[in-house]
């Protein structure tokens, strides 16, 4: 199984869509497609019309990889959100944010993928920015993420595993590749 790792520091959510479609233009149909993003646009839309825009962007998504299972990565807290006046508020939408997410992701048939151990206080985990994870944290963040993808549904899975070449795109904003994935290879 081939991972290709698409890593974008700084990542908006008007940049998935276009990313989307490079990688459908170059690429074969991905099994799996991992998304963690919208985390650097809390503080710059309302968050009605960012949930609206995500919506509508990942239900675009079939239409360029027919045969795809979408993992959404839930947004984590931050102890820093560059543009906002209150902590409180942030926190309380980026929890708005990923359940009605997360709950349109698993109505269309996806994985997603919480990060339970980063919840809370995990300022532990953060460098010192309070934005981006350390290693430690990037590490549980990245098992998280690998567990998502073993949970995409078999019948997905089993319909690929007959293929020679099959890929996962990893379309997140960390920089760390993910090298612990013990379902293949890394190409990036």
């Amino acid at each position: 199984m081939d991972v290709i790792w698409r890593g974008t520091r700084g990542l908006t959510w008007s940049q998935v869509l276009p990313e989307v479609v490079r990688i459908a233009r170059v690429a074969s149909s991905p099994t799996v497609v991992v998304i963690h993003a919208g985390g650097n646009d809390l503080a710059s839309f309302p968050l009605a019309e960012l949930l609206t825009l995500m919506r509508a962007d990942l239900d675009k998504l079939p239409g360029f990889f027919p045969v795809m299972r979408l993992v959404w990565s839930e947004l984590i807290p931050r102890s820093v959100w560059r543009g906002a006046r209150e902590l409180s508020a942030m926190e309380k939408s980026r929890r708005t944010l990923n359940q009605r997410i997360s709950r349109f992701i698993r109505f269309k048939n996806g994985v997603v993928v919480r990060h339970h151990r980063l919840e809370g206080d995990n300022s532990g985990f953060l460098l010192p920015d309070g934005v981006h994870l350390n290693d430690a944290g990037l590490d549980i963040f990245l098992d998280g993420l690998r567990e998502g993808v073993v949970q995409a549904p078999h019948s997905l899975v089993d319909a690929v595993l007959n293929q020679k070449n099959y890929m996962i795109y990893i379309l997140k904003p960390h920089e760390k590749p993910y090298q612990n994935m013990q379902l293949g290879s890394y190409k990036g």
